[in-house]
Formats: C-alpha cells, sequence, structure tokens
C-alpha cells in the first residue's frame, strides 16, 4: 500500500532536514511505496530552499516540497497537501522530530488491518510513555472536554492533539471537502467528520521524544484561536443538520 504523508512546516528551518531523514530512512525500509509531501505554510524563512537543495543534492524521488507566501495555518497546509497526495494511506505529521518514529511503525502496522479506517495515537493509552505537566494535563482534559460537549467524537477518543494521524484514501476522499478550520482546530474538525461518517478508529500508544522542541501551539493566543474553532465547527455542524433534518420534513410525497 502506498503511503502519502503530509508534513505541514513553518519556520521549520533548523530542524526539518532532520525530519526529512529520519521519515525518508524510516520508509525506505518498512513500505518503499511512500510520498512525503512538505508544505510550507508561509516563505517567510529558508525552509522551502533548504529542502529542494538537500532533495536536488541527494537525488531523493518521493518527496515534493509546496508551499505558499502568507503563513494560513496548520490547518489549512494539510488540506492543501492532501489535495496532493496519492496513496492509498494519507496521513500527516509534525516537521519536528519530537514524536518517537515508533509511533509511526504501530500506526503503520494498525492502518493496514481491514477493518480499521483511521488511527489516532494518544498520550493516555496504557502503553504510552508520556510524562506530562500537571498544566498541560489539565489543558488537554479541558480541551477533550469541550470538544466531548460541542462536537460528535468516537467514542475510543480519549486524546485529540498528536500531531501524527493515519487515514485510509476512502476517509480522506469523504471528508476533505467538508474541511474549513486553517489553524490548530483541524484535528477536532477531522474527527469530529469521521465519526459523523461511522468510520472505524483504532487508538494505538504514543511515544515521545525527551528532547522535545518548543510546540507552536503552547501559547494562550492559539489556545482562544482553538476554542473559537471548535465552536464554529459545531455551529457549522448543527446548521447543516438541522437544514438536511428541514428539508427531508419538508419534501413533497410523490
Amino acid at each position: 500500500m502506498k503511503v502519502s504523508l503530509v508534513i505541514p512546516t513553518y519556520k521549520k528551518e533548523d530542524i526539518v532536514l532532520d525530519q526529512l531523514e529520519r521519515l525518508y530512512g524510516y520508509l525506505s525500509r518498512v513500505n518503499p511505496d511512500f510520498e512525503l509531501i512538505f508544505v510550507v505554510d508561509g516563505y517567510v524563512d529558508n525552509t522551502k530552499d533548504i529542502l529542494n537543495k538537500y532533495i536536488k543534492e541527494n537525488n531523493l524521488p518521493n518527496i515534493s516540497v509546496v508551499g505558499y507566501r502568507d503563513n494560513k495555518g496548520k490547518g489549512y497546509a494539510i488540506r492543501y497537501g492532501m489535495k496532493k497526495a496519492h496513496g492509498d494511506i494519507i496521513g500527516f505529521t509534525d516537521a519536528d522530530t519530537d514524536i518517537q518514529i515508533r509511533t509511526l511503525g504501530y500506526a503503520l502496522r494498525e492502518i493496514k488491518k481491514d477493518n480499521v479506517h483511521v488511527v489516532i495515537p494518544s498520550k493516555y493509552h496504557i502503553d504510552s510513555n508520556i510524562a506530562i505537566s500537571p498544566k498541560r494535563e489539565f489543558l488537554s482534559k479541558g480541551l477533550m472536554l469541550l470538544n466531548r460537549i460541542l462536537l460528535r467524537l468516537p467514542s475510543n477518543i480519549s486524546d485529540i492533539g498528536c500531531g501524527l494521524k493515519l487515514f485510509k484514501r476512502e476517509v480522506i476522499k469523504r471528508i476533505l471537502p467538508n474541511l474549513k478550520v486553517d489553524r490548530f482546530a483541524i484535528d477536532s474538525e477531522i474527527l469530529n467528520e469521521v465519526c459523523k461518517v461511522g468510520y472505524t478508529v483504532s487508538v494505538i500508544p504514543f511515544f515521545l521524544n525527551k528532547n522535545r522542541s518548543d510546540s507552536t501551539s503552547d501559547n494562550v493566543i492559539d489556545e482562544f484561536r482553538m476554542f473559537k474553532d471548535i465552536l464554529r465547527i459545531s455551529f457549522y455542524s448543527r446548521n447543516i443538520f438541522i437544514n438536511k433534518t428541514y428539508l427531508h420534513k419538508n419534501q413533497p410525497i410523490v
């Protein structure tokens, strides 16, 4: 099965080559039929030139570097990349190396099962190695509760924010036209759409490296934007449901 991984990048010129080498080396061994799609989310540094130079010098196939001038957000970048993906399995992962590569290994083995459509790592899985501060745990569980209240999520989901997710192609083909969030609440929107359709979601362990980079989303402003986006997703979803119900009830009998 061909695997397409979308890697949204923003101000990652210092570490993006580490992620490229790691992903390329690992997938070359375990699943040689793959493509990496780096989406440069705003030409604000030298990320695009660094990637293109490295790919050309090392004659690396199966890697594309795309992007645009202005920063638009993680959600926009993921959608942009997924529209260009050709794989039977399509997913996304962060541009840094915080997530241990074995998390991707777990995810690939799981997504290849016939009865699994979506794979989501969770830091609350019994086999995960995540140690988080009380503040981060409070924010994470608060965000999860907010999602549960306002959105429709698969019942087995306990964590939303992991920067790695895999999907069968049929899932992306079905939900991609409905995705509208440009920034960090894209994970919530995706799972809301997955639940509405009824796809099977498998939760796997999440492994993080000890020396982590600073998270782009770890600030108050982005947390507030995420809250607003979740409200927007809920409002849009409920309006669509109400409109469909109204139209159904008012269809003429023929």
